[in-house]
């Protein structure tokens, strides 16, 4: 049975964090197949610390991909573009991933599935957070879907990938690409397992782009998915 994963990483900025995150994917129980390094027009000296820490694990099977700044959505369909392994999990340079996260995300994986594990916030903000199971209409209501989720690639490919629209560089991409999954019947699983540590900072994306544009992302997917909304009254 295939298990293979690429783990996806856009780079953009993130310095002083990057380093951490790469150790905790290269120290997973299970090793991913490919690790896809994005550089979405990287700003700092983040891709200098990356190909230092590539030399240092030559074990890992490191992919690079250097591009103009397009966003999170623009740099996971480059990313998603040429990955070889099963599952596609996006991974943050500023988060950590526990151990076992990519061991527990295959525990509940499909081949019509979307495997979300627990998360642990940690830093300005501490809480964790189990997510509840999904479904289409749940998912119209709010996203209760972590962004690292495993998900097969075939699945991705068959639905485009995540939307590069204009108004998605402000967020919640990964939300809008939850619902086109959910629409096509694809199911989703989760676990107690605390995957992921989410780090709060002042620079996260969803403070300083997302939250301030909550109202003109949420009426964009209300525009875009109008019949879905519309059936089920929402």
């Amino acid at each position: 049975m295939d298990t293979s994963i690429s783990v996806v990483i856009p780079i953009y900025h993130y310095a002083r964090f990057t380093e951490e995150a790469l150790e905790s994917v290269v120290s997973q129980s299970i090793k991913p197949h490919e690790i896809i390094i994005v550089n979405d027009g990287c700003i700092d000296n983040s891709m200098e610390i990356v190909n230092n820490f590539i030399s240092k694990h030559p074990e890992h099977n490191w992919i690079v991909v250097n591009k103009k700044n397009g966003g999170l959505a623009s740099a996971r369909n480059a990313g998603l573009k040429i990955t070889t392994g099963k599952y596609f999990m996006s991974f943050d340079a500023d988060d950590i991933m526990r151990p076992d996260c990519l061991k527990e995300h295959l525990a509940i994986a499909g081949d019509n599935t979307v495997a979300t594990c627990g998360l642990m916030a940690f830093g300005d903000l501490s809480y964790t957070a189990i997510p509840e199971t999904a479904t289409l209409e749940i998912l119209l209501k709010r996203n209760c879907i972590y962004s690292n989720s495993l998900v097969p690639v075939s699945l991705l490919r068959e639905i485009g990938g995540f939307d590069e629209s204009q108004i998605m560089k402000w967020g919640l991409e990964d939300w809008e690409c939850w619902i086109r999954l959910a629409e096509k019947g694809v199911k989703f699983t989760t676990s107690y397992y605390i995957g992921l540590l989410w780090r709060r900072h002042g620079g996260n994306m969803s403070e300083t782009l997302c939250n301030p544009h909550w109202k003109e992302l949420t009426d964009y997917f209300r525009t875009k998915h109008k019949h879905l909304y519309d059936k089920y009254l929402i």
